[in-house]
């Protein structure tokens, strides 16, 4: 796995290190991070939030998927009954306003599709469109945010740099570097920029304190981290649609009716049209136990799974941290990492066997359990939370 970040925690607590491209622990350790280590981070996140339940049963959500030639990928329906469409404008971009699109070499749901516009790439599962062939350079933060906006391509001029999630939406874990290089051609991994400025830094609160820190992926091996930092130079990637959101430096807003309460102990995403289970396993499992615990869950008798990295990081609420998701829905969820306090998503990691992929809601940084004891992404259990 490559490296080359620093990960900072979202709570209180001294420094217990990090991540290459993740965070560090949440509580305790010494203080002091080794160049792949981290800070911690600040008590003081946000008060509880995100949206609350809604009313309503299932909610689908109208979209319209503009076109193109040379569809790619495989089919963008599938995925959960009543799954919604995309949808043109929720008020956020910093949030899954419509499905995740999952690797087309995968048999999950909402299998990614692609249409090639000629200089952009139209994502027929978000409504996205995404610049086909990224600009040789390299940026800081500044300079990859006036590069986007600056950006005419394909007859458009809204074109803007994308953020944690919407970049989510097209980084593929099947892959080395992690991208359909058939929608994107010579595509290069490396770090990529994303407009998600991380909350603390926001706030200058905490590890935030004095810190340039936002998110951005290493799309060779497709781990994200919160603590880039926004003076180091790298690539990026330019994208438009979805329409109005968050400035950078705003906090995520959720958009409204996000979710509700479909059954007891589940909870809909009324924009992705997952259902979740709203609880977890009741104690940590190997991967290998992961997977049969969602198959024979259960729960109000429907057929639950392990979801991806990707349905995850739907999840991740960038305006809290430990934990950092919508606490009302999902309670207790835990967070921390240098600890197993990870939730695994349904795939090993590409070429390692022995390690597999988990998110930590500490901030919402990801990676897989392939580090040597007391490094950052060393775990040898994880939590579980299905999907349907």
């Amino acid at each position: 796995m490559s490296g080359g970040t620093t990960g900072v925690s979202g709570d209180g607590g001294t420094s217990a290190g990090g991540a290459s491209a993740g965070g560090a622990s949440s509580a305790g350790g010494s203080s002091g991070a080794a160049p792949t280590g981290g800070a911690s981070g600040a008590s003081g996140g946000s008060a509880a939030g995100g949206a609350g339940s809604g009313s309503g049963g299932t909610t689908g959500i109208a979209g319209s998927s503009s076109g193109g030639s040379g569809a790619s990928g495989g089919a963008a329906s599938g995925g959960s009954a009543g799954a919604p469409s995309c949808r043109p404008d929720c008020g956020s971009h910093k949030w899954a306003c419509w499905p995740m699109p999952n690797p087309a070499s995968t048999t999950l749901p909402n299998r990614a599709s692609t249409s090639d516009l000629g200089e952009s790439v139209h994502d027929n599962v978000t409504c996205l469109d995404w610049q086909k062939t990224e600009p040789s350079g390299t940026y800081t933060w500044d300079q990859a945010l006036a590069y986007c906006d600056g950006l005419t391509l394909s007859g458009h001029d809204d074109w803007r740099l994308p953020t944690r999630v919407e970049l989510t939406s097209i980084v593929d874990f099947t892959q080395s570097p992690a991208i359909d290089r058939a929608s994107f051609p010579g595509a290069p991994g490396g770090f990529h920029k994303t407009a998600s400025d991380w909350i603390l830094t926001i706030r200058q609160a905490g590890a935030g304190a004095g810190r340039d820190y936002a998110w951005a992926f290493n799309v060779s091996d497709g781990i994200v981290s919160n603590a880039y930092s926004k003076a180091t130079a790298s690539a990026l990637r330019c994208v438009r649609g979805g329409g109005a959101g968050e400035a950078p430096s705003a906090p995520a807003v959720a958009p409204p009716n996000q979710y509700t309460l479909a059954a007891s102990g589940e909870v809909r995403d009324n924009y992705t049209g997952l259902v979740w289970q709203q609880a977890y396993s009741p104690a940590t499992m190997t991967f290998a136990e992961a997977g049969p615990y969602c198959t024979s869950l259960g729960l109000n008798g429907h057929t639950w799974r392990l979801p991806s990295v990707r349905e995850l990081a739907t999840l991740v609420d960038e305006a809290q941290v430990a934990p950092a998701i919508n606490r009302t829905m999902f309670p207790s969820t835990q967070y921390g990492s240098r600890s197993n306090n990870w939730y695994w998503a349904s795939h090993a990691a590409r070429g390692n066997a022995a390690a597999a992929w988990a998110l930590n809601f500490d901030d919402g940084f990801t990676g897989f359990n392939a580090g040597a004891s007391g490094a950052w992404n060393y775990w040898t259990a994880a939590w579980t939370r299905c999907v349907r």
